[in-house]
């Protein structure tokens, strides 16, 4: 009884049984908070939408191979119900995991999809392959039935009431891709659904830095003057003296330690008011003889764009290793040859030995962006395991260096020395990746109170780390002629622990405030800094200040924290996403505060001819580039 039932009904129960399941785990993980009747009618028409139309498509194809009698082609229907479910599980496990769709960020960086594979995810590939089975066993049983009482029961509908289902479907389907640009939320929209969403953003993710319409829009010729094929470069990098007493001996060089923590929002920091007693009382700590700078954001993410951003201050456009744009080995980065002018460029000018500590193994494309941003040496994971700490017991967080060994590392190198060679000062980098999104602390880990919370553990477990170094750091002599800077790459991605615990009022966006404590024992700054909404993209001009490195030529878009900027908001990019920035918060373009609306697209418009400039390599002079020997080498 059941199989001559399943051959009837079985394109229904495979479609409708799909709907049900992405509804569920929608409505249990990601609840829509601010649908109204309408947003809600929407919300369950769209996905309903894609899967009719691929039961449309399915029924044709059935049809057409029954009217050639090809074997053949009676599989291609099970290959388009294959496809729609497999993706219909990575996007169910994705609001699950994120609370959102695939996003085109998650697609460009891609390399770390190591991270999210756990049994949950392969057990929903598997309930998707054992669904998809019901299909073909329904799909089976039915031309059984066909060929056993000579009739074909499928597709009821014909003629024009088939070709007009289809014209409706397919508009939809249209219209619903046009609609399915990222909007900055991380969240899901109430006018996606997981297929349509799912190819836009793969179509948005593959689409070049190098644009048609970019490129040829600001062509200039090669003879040009500099200033016309460079138009961004200046001879400062701030105007003004630094506004504060200089402690200690006049014209010496401190050395730097900046700390890119992964993706550390300021929000649950106790120094910025988090809820969550001792929680990071080694960050709290480092603030309190510290400066502590106040209302900053970040102004790009992911990774690659805020590593590489902050140091050149600019708005990188290709977000990840993964990115068409972005190189992944030496020759590759030569090839493509986008010349910036970085932070650690500059001070190689001015005699500084340049260092980066990276948490990932070489072969992976974050250490190759780093060494051409200028750095005399990476550390990568194979560094630190075989010449750093050799003989030391390493703990690796999903194939990357623990918390604990990278700070390990940078406090070996410290005390042996080795980072001040020909008696020069150093310039040190470190990002760590025990704070990324999506995962635990390992089992040696310092948890946060009973550990049922991933969010505060990895961050409690980092600030346990550092205050290892901190300890360290402040026993020696470095602590007087250092420069200490603890920030992030970028704000905290919001998966579903870290909203649990954001506190009221939180937009799951990947802009918000971040962390900037600066320890500077070379001048006397105040404790604390109001950035007024400024953004990281003025890193690099005020570590510049605080050096007193000013005659520089550059490319910085930003402006020194210590100089005034007339503007009243700051800005964020991520790709084709824009944010505005300001006291009250983050508002993505669509939010964007009318008084704030013009000063907002001049800022974009600044950003678009930077993607602009960046696609033909006209942000700096290649004068200064190293060269592909030397970059291979490293």
């Amino acid at each position: 009884m059941i199989l001559p039932w399943l051959a009837k009904t079985y394109r229904a129960v495979f479609f409708l049984g799909l709907l049900v399941a992405y509804v569920l785990v929608l409505y249990l993980f990601a609840t829509p908070t601010h649908d109204d009747a309408f947003m809600s009618c929407v919300r369950f028409a769209a996905p309903a939408i894609e899967l009719a139309c691929a039961w449309l498509i399915c029924d044709v194809l059935l049809a057409l191979a029954r009217r050639r009698g090809s074997r053949l082609a009676l599989g291609l229907p099970w290959a388009v119900a294959l496809t729609i479910a497999l993706v219909y599980a990575a996007q169910i496990y994705s609001i699950y995991l994120s609370g959102n769709f695939i996003s085109v960020l998650a697609i460009q960086n891609r390399a770390e999809s190591r991270i999210v594979r756990n049994a949950t995810m392969y057990m929903s590939i598997a309930l998707a392959v054992a669904w998809w089975l019901v299909f073909v066993v329904g799909q089976l049983c039915e031309q059984k039935l066909a060929a056993a009482s000579d009739q074909d029961n499928v597709a009821p509908l014909q003629g024009r009431t088939r070709l007009a289902i289809a014209v409706l479907l397919g508009l939809s389907a249209a219209l619903l891709f046009q609609r399915q640009h990222d909007t900055g939320m991380l969240e899901v929209g109430y006018t996606q659904s997981p297929v349509i969403t799912f190819v836009r953003n793969v179509f948005d993710s593959t689409r070049s830095v190098g644009d048609a319409d970019r490129a040829n829009s600001l062509n200039a010729p090669s003879a040009a003057p500099s200033r016309e094929r460079f138009p961004l470069e200046k001879s400062l990098i701030y105007d003004t003296p630094l506004p504060y007493q200089a402690k200690g001996v006049a014209g010496t060089r401190p050395n730097v330690i900046v700390i890119f923590s992964e993706g550390v929002s300021a929000r649950l920091l106790g120094c910025y008011g988090g809820k969550y007693p001792g929680l990071t009382p080694n960050i709290d700590r480092l603030a309190s003889v510290s400066m502590r700078v106040i209302d900053y954001y970040n102004h790009t993410a992911a990774t690659y764009r805020g590593l590489r951003g902050q140091m050149v201050s600019g708005y990188p456009q290709a977000g990840g290793d993964d990115d068409k744009t972005q190189a992944t080995d030496a020759a590759t980065m030569a090839s493509l040859s986008i010349q910036y002018r970085s932070v650690p460029m500059m001070l190689k000018q001015e005699h500084y030995n340049t260092y980066f500590i990276s948490p990932h193994y070489n072969r992976v494309g974050l250490n190759d962006l780093l060494r051409s941003l200028g750095f005399d040496k990476v550390y990568s994971f194979e560094d630190v395991s075989r010449t750093v700490l050799p003989g030391n017991k390493l703990y690796y967080v999903e194939g990357a260096l623990s918390d604990d060994d990278e700070f390990g590392a940078l406090r070996a190198l410290m005390t042996r020395g080795e980072l001040n060679g020909k008696d020069r000062p150093f310039f040190m980098g470190l990002y760590n990746f025990g704070t990324h999104a999506f995962i635990d602390i390992m089992p040696n880990g310092a948890k946060y109170g009973d550990g049922g919370n991933s969010a505060l553990n990895k961050l409690h477990n980092f600030d346990h780390a550092l205050g290892a170094f901190l300890d360290y750091f402040f026993a020696s002599p470095y602590a007087k002629n250092t420069i200490l800077v603890l920030t992030a790459d970028h704000a905290t991605y919001p998966d579903q622990d870290y909203r649990a615990v954001a506190g009221d009022g939180y937009k799951p966006l990947l802009v918000d405030r971040i962390p900037l404590i600066i320890y500077d024992p070379t001048h006397k700054l105040p404790a604390i800094l109001d950035a007024r909404a400024r953004t990281s993209i003025d890193l690099a001009p005020t570590l510049m200040q605080l050096l007193g490195i000013q005659k520089e030529t550059n490319s910085f878009l930003g402006t020194s924290l210590f100089e005034p900027t007339p503007s009243l908001i700051g800005m964020a990019a991520i790709g084709d996403e824009f944010f505005a920035t300001d006291p009250a918060g983050v508002y993505p373009e669509a939010d964007v505060p009318e008084q704030y609306k013009k000063a907002f697209l001049q800022k974009k418009q600044l950003v678009e001819r930077y993607y602009q400039l960046e696609a033909q390599n006209r942000l700096f002079p290649t004068i200064a580039s190293p060269s592909a020997a030397e970059t291979a080498k490293h």
